[in-house]
């Protein structure tokens, strides 16, 4: 069985079919490549909403026109994880929006409200599961794994899964870490090798918006983050996000399983053109460099925080280098001051649910 797994996907800009009528032709390529594999799975990082109103506080909502969920089928993607930092940015509407779009289409969804998603198929069993952390600062979090909400992710909770379920293939999808790095952070490495020591089992990570490393370790393969598959820019009127080459810089992360078995794996890179265009690299050498990240950390841990953080560092500097004048009045409006309480809390639950089982 051949499965291939996606990185952050947003039906927004280049990827609304609105603003780029040629969408359909410009993802041709990439459909056609996809189309090979027996089952595809991606991050979908925004909520399909009809009445757009905002929810929470946050830095930047993004969401999707309900016609657009077409994009999904033209790529011929099965399946998707719901449990990310975006998808309640409109709130209930835009989730259960959304989910019953995904019902309609016929594409199975998981990491919210409890829920897994169970794959026979070629005399396998796959069992999906997703949940996000408090790094990414999301809103609506699951206060229990069956609730109404995104599922947390909780050490705990996350090893039960695997302890209970080894009549499968565990696919998890973990969405965490800092935005832009890519070097995972000391505690999602020493969380890998944690869950990886239990079961072997697929780490299927996003969030930071650019291609962590991936690697096998004790018969998992554990990647941080496949970077973004269809993302623009974020434009706002107080500035936004504009795409760097390593933003997009992405892989596809493909799998050749077998009894439940994980036989070979590989990652595809691919580039995002600014018209929606996927094209697949022949070559990617930095790939390397991020697939040596845990030699790099097992070597010398404190020289390889401290590296990240000069690159943290040097990304927040380039980031205030744009700010202007609307930028730091609208963060004088309410809604950042419930952020940065926000931000305290999720770091309060972060250190509850991730940093003390480390």
């Amino acid at each position: 069985m051949r499965l291939a797994l996606l990185g952050d996907i947003a039906l927004f800009g280049a990827f609304d079919v609105n603003n780029n009528p040629h969408l359909k032709d410009n993802l041709k390529g990439i459909s056609s490549y996809l189309d090979e594999f027996d089952y595809v799975v991606g991050n979908l990082e925004t909520p399909f909403s009809e009445k757009k109103k905002k929810h929470g506080a946050k830095s930047s909502h993004i969401c999707s026109d309900v016609r657009k969920i077409d994009v999904l089928k033209w790529l011929h993607v099965d399946a998707v994880t719901l449990a990310n930092n975006h998808m309640f940015d409109y709130g209930d509407e835009g989730y259960d929006t959304t989910v019953k779009l995904l019902q309609k289409a016929g594409i199975e969804h998981f990491g919210t409200d409890g829920k897994s998603l169970e794959l026979k198929r070629d005399g396998n069993n796959l069992l999906f599961n997703g949940c996000c952390c408090y790094s990414t600062n999301p809103l609506k979090m699951s206060s229990k794994w069956g609730k109404r909400g995104i599922n947390k992710l909780n050490v705990e909770a996350v090893e039960s899964l695997l302890r209970y379920n080894r009549d499968y293939l565990n696919i998890i999808a973990i969405h965490a870490g800092i935005e832009h790095v890519n070097y995972p952070s000391t505690d999602h490495i020493k969380l890998s090798q944690r869950l990886a020591s239990i079961a072997p089992f697929v780490y299927y990570g996003h969030h930071p918006h650019v291609i962590q490393g991936v690697e096998e370790y004790k018969g998992s393969v554990i990647a941080h983050s496949l970077g973004n598959f269809c993302f623009d820019d974020i434009v706002k009127e107080t500035g936004g996000l504009v795409l760097s080459d390593n933003n997009r810089t992405g892989v596809i992360l493909e799998l050749e399983i077998n009894n439940n078995m994980i036989d070979s794996w590989k990652e595809t890179p691919f580039y995002i053109e600014k018209d929606g265009h996927i094209t697949i690299l022949k070559q990617c050498p930095e790939i390397e460099n991020y697939n040596n990240f845990r030699k790099m950390f097992e070597s010398n841990p404190d020289e390889y925080e401290s590296s990240r953080m000069s690159t943290i560092n040097s990304y927040i500097d380039s980031r205030k280098s744009q700010r202007n004048l609307k930028w730091y009045l609208d963060r004088m409006r309410p809604m950042y001051a419930r952020l940065l309480f926000d931000n305290h809390n999720n770091l309060r639950l972060y250190k509850k649910n991730i940093s003390r089982y480390l």
